[in-house]
C-alpha cells in the first residue's frame, strides 16, 4: 500500500488514517449493504483528519452524499465518517484499489473549487 491516499495535487490522506476491514471468508458477501458481508470496507473519519484543514473537513461533511451506490460499491457519509463498501464480486486485491479510488473520487468531488 502507498503511504498516503492522493486526492489531488494539494490534498493527501495519511495511510494510517484509513481503516480497513476484510472478512475472513469472502464467500459471505452479499449484494445488499444492509445485510453486511462485503469483502472490503474502507473508512475515513474526516472530522479529525490530518490531511484536511478545518474548512475542507466541513466541506466534505456537507458535500459527500449520505448514501451512494455505484455498481458494486456503496459509499456512505455519516457525519463526516466516510465508508466505502466494495461488494464481494470484486475480489482482493482489486477490491482494495477500488475502495481507495472511490474514496479519493468522493473527496475530490467534495473539495472541488476549495
Amino acid at each position: 500500500m502507498p503511504d498516503e491516499l492522493r486526492v489531488d495535487a494539494s490534498v493527501s490522506i495519511p495511510e494510517d488514517e484509513l481503516r480497513w476491514r476484510l472478512p475472513r471468508d469472502p464467500a459471505v458477501g452479499r449484494a445488499d449493504p444492509g445485510l453486511g458481508g462485503f469483502t472490503t470496507e474502507l473508512r475515513l473519519d474526516t472530522t479529525g483528519c490530518a490531511g484536511l484543514d478545518p474548512a475542507r473537513r466541513q466541506r466534505v461533511r456537507e458535500r459527500v452524499a449520505a448514501f451512494r451506490r455505484t455498481g458494486d460499491v456503496v459509499l456512505r457519509n455519516e457525519d463526516g465518517v466516510i465508508t466505502v463498501l466494495v461488494d464481494w464480486v470484486i475480489e482482493p486485491p482489486r477490491s482494495l484499489a477500488v475502495a481507495r479510488e472511490h474514496l479519493a473520487e468522493a473527496l475530490r468531488e467534495a473539495l472541488a473549487g476549495s
